[in-house]
């Protein structure tokens, strides 16, 4: 299947959710990795797609990791980003068992990044932006944006001043890139 015209059903959606559900339940109460039968695992599930699983208690964020271009499946992609969120993302301390019951999964499945030009090229709303000077990077999700009331110049300038910790000077010569993203 082409990358480029990927999508996900909201059966495939609700598999992919309790995939994570199960990986991150597994982690925190009997710290192991869930292992799927590889065999019973649907063949849009294999693509090497990037995705973040972003973990947030009561609305507020509680954790958020991904990865851009994995060599692993996408579910593979799907239960290590939620563990990593789960007990990796440094802004916080891991999630315990108590917390379970109130964490709500958001996952963003990603397209293949494109290089752009110019703050011209991002449209906010539909476009994730991933930005790179020297080894300084980071990334914003669609819907940072969005959330935030941000216009792409705010989206771009937040991403790679805060985010990327690249100096204001620099940040019109830092590379930019673009992506989208299936949020759900």
């Amino acid at each position: 299947m082409d990358t480029d015209e990927f999508y996900l059903t909201e059966e495939e959606k609700k598999a992919l959710k309790e995939i994570a559900k199960a990986a991150l339940y597994e982690a925190v109460i009997h710290n192991r990795k869930i292992a799927l039968d590889e065999e019973k695992v649907p063949p849009k599930f294999k693509l090497h797609l990037g995705a973040f699983v972003t973990l947030k208690e009561k609305g507020r964020l509680r954790g958020c990791i991904g990865q851009f271009e994995p060599d692993e499946p996408l579910y593979q992609v799907i239960i290590d980003m939620a563990i990593s969120a789960s007990r990796y993302d440094t802004r916080f301390t891991p999630v315990t068992k108590e917390e379970l019951d109130n964490i709500e999964i958001e996952i963003s499945v990603l397209t293949p990044r494109k290089k752009v030009n110019s703050v011209d090229d991002v449209i906010v709303g539909k476009h994730g932006i991933y930005i790179e000077y020297g080894n300084k990077n980071g990334t914003y999700l669609p819907q940072v944006a969005t959330d935030m009331g941000w216009d792409k110049e705010q989206f771009v300038r937040s991403c790679c001043v805060e985010k990327a910790g690249i100096a204001p000077e620099h940040c019109k010569d830092a590379t930019l890139y673009v992506y989208e993203a299936i949020v759900f």
